[in-house]
């Protein structure tokens, strides 16, 4: 594995840090992980500020896990 990091970990990372919660499995839902709309904005802001990626609130309803946010990015 060595230095390389995926998407899919850095997006890990911020939702771990924001949620205080680790680890964090791909398939683990945010709202069942004690996430909600101020956390998930803290991540989206984080996201932005780190890896450039910009990613909307709905984006988060519809795709609830790490998994399925870094699939909608259509990136990984």
């Amino acid at each position: 594995m060595g230095s390389v990091t995926t998407l899919t970990d850095q997006v890990r990372e911020i939702w771990e840090e924001v949620l205080g919660v680790s680890p964090i499995d791909d398939h683990d839902d945010i709202f069942d992980l004690g996430g909600h709309s101020l956390t998930i904005t803290q991540i989206i802001a984080r996201m932005r500020k780190r890896l450039d990626i910009d990613v909307s609130l709905d984006a988060f309803f519809d795709n609830p896990t790490v998994a399925g946010l870094v699939a909608s990015l259509g990136d990984d």
